[in-house]
This record gives C-alpha cells, sequence and structure tokens, in this order.
C-alpha cells in the first residue's frame, strides 16, 4: 500500500514497530532511516521534564514530582531522557501510579524467549552491546538485548565508543518497566504456585524487610517459603 502511493507520499514515519517487525512484515521498504539511536531525535515521541513544567504544570500539584519521574520516566535513545506519554497522561488523569503501559498487553513472546534462554535476571538491567547487535532483526535469531530494547524494556543508560565501535549499556527504564515484568516473570516461571495468597504474602514480607534492613528476618522468610514450597 505505502509502495503504491511513494509519488504522493513526501514524509512518512514509522513508530511502535520492531526492526524485525519491518523486514518480515513489510520486505519492499528497503530505504528507510533508522532514527532510533539518533540523539536528534530522542525526545520525539516522549514528554520531557520542560514539558511536564510548561504543560502539565495545572495537573501536577498533589502528585509527587520524584515519584512520577522514579515510576514513568527513563525513556532514553542516546539523547535526553523523556516520560512514557501514554503512562503520564493516564497518571494525570486518575492520580494513582499504575503500570499502564505495561498492562496494555502482556509480553508472552518476551517472557518465553526469556525462560527458554534461562537469563539471569539480575544480568538484565545492566546488558552491554554493540550498535550492529542492537540493529539485529532476525526474529528466529534475535538478541536478547535487542529483542527488550525494541520492545521498550530496556533503554540506553550511556553510549560509549571503544575500539572502533560505538558500544551501548542498557538499563531498566524506570520502576513500572522493572517491577511489572519481574512480576510476569515470577507468575511464569513459578507456575500456579506463584499465585497463591501464601506467595503474595511472602513477597509484601519481602519488601518490609528489605526496607527495614533485616537480614536475619530475610534468612528466615526464605527458609520458610523454600520449606513451604
Amino acid at each position: 500500500m505505502i509502495e503504491a502511493s511513494d509519488a504522493h507520499i513526501k514524509f512518512a514515519m514509522l513508530t511502535g514497530v520492531s526492526k524485525f517487525s519491518k523486514v518480515i512484515l513489510f520486505s519492499g521498504l528497503n530505504n528507510l532511516k533508522g532514527i532510533t539511536l539518533d540523539a536528534r531525535y530522542s525526545t520525539l515521541c516522549g514528554y520531557t521534564e520542560a514539558d511536564l513544567d510548561e504543560v502539565f504544570a495545572p495537573e501536577l500539584p498533589g502528585l509527587d514530582r520524584q515519584h512520577i519521574r522514579h515510576w514513568h520516566h527513563g525513556y532514553n535513545w542516546t539523547g535526553e531522557s523523556v516520560y512514557n506519554p501514554f503512562d503520564l497522561l493516564l497518571l494525570l488523569d486518575s492520580r494513582l501510579f499504575k503500570p499502564y503501559w505495561f498492562e496494555t498487553g502482556t509480553p508472552t513472546f518476551l517472557i518465553d524467549l526469556l525462560t527458554l534462554r534461562q537469563t539471569w535476571l539480575p544480568e538484565l538491567g545492566r546488558l552491554q552491546t554493540d550498535a550492529d547487535l542492537l540493529s539485529s532483526f532476525d526474529v528466529d535469531h534475535i538478541s536478547t538485548e535487542a529483542l527488550m530494547l525494541q520492545a521498550g524494556y530496556l533503554t540506553i543508560e550511556a553510549a560509549e565508543h571503544q575500539f572502533g565501535e560505538h558500544r551501548y549499556r542498557l538499563k531498566y527504564p524506570n520502576q513500572e518497566v522493572y517491577q511489572s515484568l519481574a512480576n510476569s516473570l515470577l507468575h511464569a516461571w513459578g507456575g500456579p504456585i506463584s499465585q497463591t495468597s501464601q506467595t503474595q504474602r511472602h513477597k509484601r514480607r519481602l519488601g518490609e524487610l528489605l526496607q527495614a534492613n533485616d537480614f536475619t528476618a530475610m534468612r528466615a522468610l526464605f527458609r520458610d517459603y523454600t520449606s513451604w514450597r
């Protein structure tokens, strides 16, 4: 459809699609310019801190600005970091902090792939990769780093130039993604037992003990949970 209208199109931008989708579904589009990792366009599809101050200032009273930042900010493509616009608009409307973007769809394919690859969870939030790997698009052989970046579950923390190559450090963009993805993996890997009321009580208790730095009680909690399972 796009190629048939080529003579009438002066400018077109595709967003929200991963590179492997472009190749598989739109194989005729061979001359697109990728701007995902171009710092000049880093704020194109998100809200900046200045946007909050200038545009959304009337909506901010009653909301903790630091909590907004912690929960929905952090997406970065080598330029200025931005807020997830979908999250921010729903937060300003409902006044509740929730994983709005994550709840729009369960990342079943991603969860299945991380399970198949036996991914070490603590490593996900501090992956490093190069530009070529992030540009991969073969869905059957795509790297974990590229898939999670293209799907929005990781973002750029820092860009470096080493040994003649562009390299990137990746991170979770914010609390929403980190917490929601961890919960999805817990349910997938723990099976039906991970969704029981007792498991949820253990989870809440663990959070309380972490905040209190009570490692003795944490040790007892882990032992109790292991014996119960």
